[in-house]
């Protein structure tokens, strides 16, 4: 399940955004959607999950002759 976990110092009023839970770029367009609604973070980075991606299996039938 995705999660978008973010701070604001109050200090500085400085944001922070973690997106967890998503495995390869998909995890950009959550980070887009939430920048809209909070702001853009003070830094951007991608975390080793990033570069993660989805693993698909190919999967060839034969033909069946009678």
């Amino acid at each position: 399940m995705a999660e978008v976990e973010f701070t604001i110092d109050s200090a500085t009023g400085e944001l922070t955004m973690h997106v967890k839970g998503i495995s390869g770029p998909g995890c950009t367009d959550i980070a887009k959607i939430a920048s809209d609604l909070l702001g853009t973070p003070a830094h951007d980075w991608q975390t080793p999950e990033y570069y993660l991606r989805p693993q698909v299996r190919s999967q060839v039938r034969g033909k069946r002759t009678q």
